[in-house]
């Protein structure tokens, strides 16, 4: 195997991680079970290797068991996706890179452990996944197998997912956030749970 060069982005998920080259290829490593290295296998890799069939790669985010990548303004994803967290609208894992319907002008992209969002061109946000928590952000805790535009929210620039929360930089430098909170981490001063997106 080839040493990795021109790195430019990575990504960690639980037990895999993933880079992204200045040339827009990817290359990731690590644990394999749910096809999250995109190989089209499901055998863990010690040294890095290529991603299938992907070129003109801007972005790319690693859940617990599952990793997206953007191009061109789309989404595909691969690995697992017991609770929808790939968008394809399907609960079945991918071992090699699924592009996702629906999803365009996408400028930035996000994973957390059962759960993807994604910001559009507009400061818009999208997620997909479990939503047993709010972690989606749409109102109600019910998972999405296909991406759901969270109301209301604009003007977002950068988006960022713990386990089971996300937050949020908005058009003012402000941060919202939504979804499980047990332990304050939505920095709204309680406790609770929030479906929807709440000021920190």
């Amino acid at each position: 195997q080839l040493p990795l060069e021109n790195i430019v982005h990575i990504a960690a998920g639980d037990r895999h991680t993933c880079a992204l080259s200045s040339r827009g290829t990817v290359r990731c490593w690590g644990r394999n079970e749910f096809g999250q290295l995109g190989d089209g296998t499901r055998l863990d890799q010690t040294s890095a290797i290529a991603v299938s069939g992907l070129s003109g790669v801007t972005a790319v985010a690693a859940g617990a068991f599952h990793t997206c990548v953007v191009i061109a303004g789309e989404v595909s994803c691969w690995g697992w996706n017991d609770y929808g967290q790939i968008g394809d609208g399907t609960t079945t894992d991918r071992t090699i890179p699924t592009k996702i319907n629906g999803l365009s002008g996408v400028i930035a992209i996000t994973a957390g452990t059962v759960h993807t969002c994604a910001i559009t061109s507009g400061g818009g946000v999208s997620c997909w996944g479990r939503n047993l928590n709010g972690q989606l952000g749409n109102g109600v805790p019910k998972s999405r197998t296909t991406p759901t535009a969270i109301r209301g929210l604009s003007g977002i620039s950068a988006i960022a997912a713990g386990a089971y929360h996300t937050c949020a930089i908005t058009s003012g430098g402000g941060v919202s956030c939504w979804g499980r909170n047990i332990d304050g981490q939505l920095g709204d001063g309680s406790t609770l749970n929030s479906n929807n997106p709440v000021q920190v």
